[in-house]
């Protein structure tokens, strides 16, 4: 029982409240920071489900029916380990209610699914109803009672090697099953607005991400049939000679009627991982289920509207333009990029381009999510139509002004024509673009 508190340690709990005071600043979550909160969140879940286990298993001893016949020792025994463990449940759950996921943002954080550390979906509300629901107040109620009337037995248990502990910190922990009616009504009260404001905001999301998925993939499928792509096969041998795990590839269908609706001249990104056997090179941190899907001739990490895949080169350089833009990392820090990249792959794709969650990802999302977090790496996430984003044009921005990529070549640009430059040529080529799309 006392290592269960040792997750709500004050400095532990002040320094995750601290990032969240930041997250809240801000208006959305960094890769690292939700990472953070659900690593916590598994933890807090873990030991919860614990203290259930615990108290289901010792209620038939601690509170026995009129036919079962239990020894008055182990029944208080029973009884004073099963009310500590709901006390610091309690204490727990209306920590993390009032005290930890106060903003909205949080809590809709918390109610995601995640898969890496089986967190369920809506584990927040299920909390947050479990805490005010009347049939487990009303339960309270009546053990604290039976507490009441054997407070002199249970006090004596203080000098009982095995009990004492545990009775110490039932001192510390009782106050939080102390709860005034009026009280419990008020956080009932909030509990029912947050239900409902939440139901009310999933079906607005639900009914606007099908909006999205109809339109996008109607758009994705409309060009022209008879259009000769600009990057040949020419320059497409060259690119891909100066190819390296890690690079981010930034490209452009000239036909694709998503251009209307993209801000800037470059619509869509990508991830190049390399060949089959770069996870080896690199010691790449992958479960064996990608691994096996890792196979020539798939070297890009992509993002399209058929979800998050492994795709041949020949696929993502069937375009007209292109800039191949260098991480800024070592080769140590680039490995690391790519584990956290391919952990998402095989999700479905984000038709809505919102941030916020990473169950679906939009095409720069994959680039996101691999590098945030690095040393100098710090994308701009910006409102476009009212959601935070990050697009292609953003990404580009970056290495025009130099910071965390490089520019390695560039084709296809009005400037440039069929041509391909490299090195300074490429980001005098860049900047020239972004000053004529601005």
């Amino acid at each position: 029982m006392s290592a269960v508190p040792s997750m709500f340690r004050q400095e532990q709990c002040e320094a995750l409240k601290q990032t969240l005071a930041q997250v809240v600043d801000r208006g959305y979550f960094k890769p690292a920071e939700e990472d953070e909160l659900r690593a916590w969140f598994a933890c807090y879940l873990t030991t919860r489900s614990a203290l259930l286990e615990m108290i289901d298993d010792l209620r038939p001893i601690a509170m026995p029916g009129r036919k079962q016949a239990v020894n008055e020792q182990q029944q208080l025994y029973a009884f004073v380990l099963g009310y500590t463990a709901a006390c610091v449940l309690v204490r727990a759950g209306r920590f993390f209610v009032a005290d930890l996921a106060t903003h909205k943002l949080v809590q809709r954080k918390l109610n995601e699914a995640a898969p890496t550390y089986r967190i369920p979906r809506k584990q927040y509300t299920h909390i947050y109803r479990s805490l005010t629901h009347p049939r487990h107040a009303w339960e309270l109620y009546q053990v604290m009672q039976f507490a009441r009337e054997n407070r002199a037995q249970i006090d004596k248990l203080a000098d009982d090697p095995r009990m004492g502990p545990i009775v110490h910190f039932l001192d510390q922990s009782e106050s939080a099953l102390d709860m005034a009616v009026q009280e419990y009504v008020k956080a009932r009260l909030r509990y029912r607005w947050h239900s409902w404001r939440r139901r009310r905001a999933s079906v607005v999301q639900q009914g606007l991400f099908h909006l999205y998925e109809v339109f996008g993939r109607v758009i994705a499928d409309v060009g022209n049939p008879f259009h000769q792509n600009r990057l040949t096969p020419d320059i497409h041998q060259q690119v891909e000679s100066m190819l390296q795990p890690g690079d981010v590839l930034v490209t452009r269908h000239d036909q694709a009627l998503s251009n209307l609706f993209l801000p800037g001249y470059w619509p869509h990104a990508s991830l190049y991982v390399g060949p089959a056997d770069t996870r080896h090179q690199l010691a790449l941190d992958l479960d064996q289920e990608r691994a096996a899907r890792w196979v020539e001739p798939l070297r890009v990490l992509e993002a399209k509207k058929d979800g998050v895949k492994l795709r041949p080169l020949t696929e993502t350089l069937a375009v007209d333009a292109l800039a191949l833009l260098r991480p800024c990392l070592s080769s140590t820090e680039i490995a690391r990029a790519l584990s956290q990249a391919l952990v998402h792959e095989g999700k479905l794709y984000n038709f809505d381009f919102d941030f916020f969650t990473d169950d679906r990802l939009v095409c720069t999302e994959v680039v996101y999510r691999a590098y945030e977090g690095f040393a100098g790496f710090d994308f701009p996430l910006k409102r476009h139509v009212g959601i935070l984003t990050l697009t292609a044009e953003d990404v580009v921005r970056l290495a025009v002004k130099e910071k965390c990529f490089e520019s390695v070549a560039v084709f296809g640009t009005p400037v440039l024509g069929n041509q391909l430059v490299t090195g300074s040529s490429a980001h005098q080529a860049l900047s020239e673009c972004a000053m004529h799309s601005a």
